[in-house]
């Protein structure tokens, strides 16, 4: 049956065939493959769609317009349509209450709050080590490039300083001392140049003032763009120093010291005021109205009439107005005008006060002016009942300008801090910058606090009188009674707890921090400051040469900082110091000296530590000829003797020096020390070791070494032929025979045996001559 339906439908195909064949209607033939048949039917497909969905759509734009709907606005609204998610979508509840519901929405907010913390935490940590890495190899870039740099040095070798005179420095001098090329900037070789007219100057007992000269030089080379300048600090300092050195006080007088130079700081306070005040009125003349007269009261008056515009009329400008009676005091005495504040205390009135002592306020500030200790053990309880009648009595609602200042001068002529302190918390605008509040606080600081809390009213600096040299006041001087005493220790704790941030804005200006540090005593720490805070990276030269500026003023030897006031000082100067002349040892090694020898003075000085150093610097350097000098008695000529002036020390050094090197496995260097120091013998005994180890490994051949070593060796001989003693001809001989033992195997290593017969009857021919010389 299969084999008959396959025989039928084979036939049809046949007759299919036939038919196409003879195409007795005239069809068309079409030729496709499967191809190009799938091809023609989804093109016909597609036009069938698109027919029918236009009708489609024909259809629903009527039926909507029907219901009342603009098909047109329907698809732009669809169109623009966003679908917000819900916090069912983002949270699925899997709860069946609404608490756990919000627990477990709570968990999730809480664990996407510490993903999101986390990813922060990543890119700042990969911030932060980022600029880490930029800031280190930028360092190291630096480094690099300086090391490599071009550097001429300021001398082989000598020790003068050319056409610098002391006390100035100029640009022309320092430009030829790096003239083609050098890595130190300008302002580190002039500061280079002062320290070597230093220590010129103390080797030759002559005065030089260190604050000035340094000052000078960083002047000339320092960047002007920040607000505080170094120069300035400089000059504070000087002016810190001023009052102590015109009255010849040194440090070894102690308190009488230090309250010179707190009353310093009080001058440079009360001259920048006044210089401020008159600013002020030159930049306000309408409302200052200051006239031609050259009174200086009438400059103070002049600024108050501008500070105090704005709280009405003042008794200066109409009768009746504000009394302005006691500001006027205050502000002479800030400005350091001590006849103004006299002059204007004759108007001063205090009922109160006048009936109690029968005393006018003029005579109360002449007492104080000429004797702070005096008139604070006599009216000392007096005026501190007085601040506290005044602080009792004050009151916010009526600006009163009486009261304020009032309180301020009772304050100062009791010495009071606690009522300073309470006016400040009641009216913070009554001093409004760090330098009104660092003039009160070193007018109410106590040089002698052990009498003041015993009642003795006799302590106190000689300088405490009315007119002195400087043309001020000293009324920090001395006790009293009544107010406890306000020390030294006390107000850098003061100061100290609210950190270098606090008053170098955030560390944008860290020299205003460095100015309190100087005015409030601190010198030490002002030094660590400078050399180990991270702010103050930029100024690590400054701090080097303070601290050599400190030293040769003996600042450093009084104890101003006191340990209770802000911690222990970890700093140790004479290793600063070595390590900044480090930086010299390979390429000027007379500069090099110059600091190692202030590292040693400072450190305590000593033959020990001298010598430590001088050994370092002559190992790393090999500058002997520099160093030690070209021969001659003691080194003379050589870059030591600046220092070491007396040839009996200075023998004393070369010999530590030597046997410290000998003993440490350094023959170079000892056989030049004692060479300096005149033991010819001895050098001659480390020469003999080292030529015949140098013989021995060379075969005899001449080395530089070897040179160096006959050279050296001759010359000790020399120095020691004139000796008796048998033990120096010995190592004299010693060193001939090396000498002929080298010569020999010399020639046996070229293979000359002639010469070697002629070297040998030569050598014996002079020891037969010298041989009866020898016998006693």
């Amino acid at each position: 049956m299969a084999a008959v339906e396959q025989t039928d439908w084979l036939s049809l195909v046949h007759q299919t065939h036939d038919l196409v064949a003879q195409n007795r209607h005239g069809y068309p033939k079409v030729q496709r493959d499967l191809t190009g048949l799938l091809q023609s039917s989804q093109s016909a497909r597609a036009r069938t769609s698109r027919v029918r969905s236009q009708a489609e759509q024909a259809a629903a734009t009527r039926l909507l317009a029907l219901q009342g709907f603009d098909a047109g606005r329907l698809n732009q609204d669809v169109a623009t349509l966003e679908l917000q998610p819900t916090v069912e979508d983002v949270f699925h509840a899997d709860t069946a209450s609404v608490e756990e519901y919000l627990q477990q929405i709570q968990e999730m907010t809480i664990l996407t709050a510490i993903q999101e913390a986390q990813q922060d935490t990543i890119m700042s940590f990969e911030r932060y080590m980022s600029d880490c890495m930029s800031r280190d190899w930028a360092n190291d870039k630096q480094g690099l490039f300086s090391s490599v740099a071009p550097f001429t040095g300021l001398g082989g070798g000598a020790t003068s300083t050319g056409g610098l005179s002391f006390g100035s420095i100029t640009r022309a001098d320092v430009a030829s001392a790096f003239a083609g090329g050098a890595k130190s900037s300008p302002k580190e070789q002039a500061y280079v140049s002062v320290v070597k007219q230093l220590n010129e100057a103390a080797a030759q007992g002559k005065q030089m003032d260190p604050i000035t000269a340094f000052g000078a030089a960083c002047e000339q080379y320092e960047d002007k763009t920040p607000e505080t300048l170094m120069s300035a600090c400089w000059k504070l300092l000087g002016d810190v120093l001023a009052v102590a050195q015109s009255r010849g006080i040194s440090p070894s007088d102690g308190s009488e010291y230090s309250d010179a130079l707190l009353q310093g700081g009080r001058n440079h306070l009360q001259a920048g005021f006044a210089v401020h005040m008159r600013g002020v009125i030159s930049r306000h003349r309408s409302a200052a109205q200051r006239g031609a007269d050259p009174d200086q009261l009438r400059d103070v008056q002049a600024y108050l009439a501008v500070r105090f515009r704005d709280k009405g009329t003042l008794d200066l400008q109409a009768p009746g107005g504000l009394d302005t009676t006691w500001a006027q005091v205050y502000y002479s005495l800030r400005a350091g005008w001590i006849d103004v504040a006299l002059k204007a205390a004759e108007r001063a009135v205090d009922v109160t006060q006048s009936r109690a002592s029968n005393i006018s306020v003029k005579q109360l500030l002449q007492h104080w002016l000429q004797d702070a200790a005096g008139f604070r053990q006599k009216h000392g309880a007096r005026m501190v009942q007085e601040c506290e009648r005044l602080l009792q009595g004050y009151s916010h609602k009526q600006s009163q300008l009486k009261q304020d200042y009032q309180l301020l001068v009772y304050a100062l002529l009791a010495g009071d801090n606690r009522s300073v302190d309470s006016l400040i918390k009641l009216n913070p605008s009554l001093l409004p910058t760090m330098e009104d509040y660092i003039w009160i606080k070193l007018s109410l600081v106590n040089t002698n606090p052990p009498a003041a809390a015993a009642g003795v009213g006799g302590g106190g600096s000689s300088g405490s009188g009315l007119y002195n040299i400087s043309g001020s006041f000293s009324p920090s001087s001395g006790g009293g009674l009544g107010a406890p005493a306000y020390t030294l220790a006390g107000w850098q704790s003061e100061l100290n707890r609210w950190g270098p941030k606090y008053y170098s804005k955030e560390g944008k200006e860290p020299l205003l921090f460095l100015t309190v540090l100087l005015l409030s005593l601190q010198f030490k720490r002002a030094l660590s400051f400078l050399l180990k805070a991270d702010m103050t990276k930029a100024y690590r030269l400054d701090g080097i040469h303070l601290a050599i500026a400190l030293h040769f003023t003996g600042v450093l030897q009084v104890n101003t900082d006191e340990p209770l006031a802000g911690g222990p000082i970890e700093l140790d100067l004479g290793a600063q110091l070595a390590a900044f002349g480090r930086r010299y040892v390979t390429i000027d090694s007379t500069t090099a000296l110059h600091y190692y020898m202030l590292a040693a003075a400072v450190s305590g000085g000593g033959v020990k530590e001298q010598g430590r150093l001088f050994r370092e610097l002559l190992v790393h350097s090999k500058d002997y000829g520099t160093l030690l000098g070209g021969g001659g008695a003691l080194g003379s000529g050589g870059a030591i003797q600046v220092f070491v002036r007396d040839p009996v020390l200075r023998q004393q050094l070369f010999e530590y020096v030597a046997y410290d090197c000998q003993i440490n496995q350094q023959p170079d260097e000892a056989r030049e020390l004692y060479m300096a120091a005149q033991k010819p013998r001895a050098a001659l005994k480390i020469i003999n070791q080292q030529l015949s180890a140098e013989i021995h490994a060379s075969k005899g051949a001449m080395t530089e070494l070897m040179s160096v070593l006959i050279s050296r060796g001759q010359a000790a001989v020399e120095a020691i032929s004139a000796a008796p003693d048998a033990a120096s001809r010995r190592d004299a001989d010693a060193f001939k025979q090396l000498q002929l033992i080298r010569q020999l195997l010399e020639l046996a290593g070229k293979r000359q045996w002639d010469r070697v017969l002629q070297v040998m009857r030569s050598d014996s021919q002079q020891c037969a001559i010298a041989e009866p010389r020898h016998q006693p």
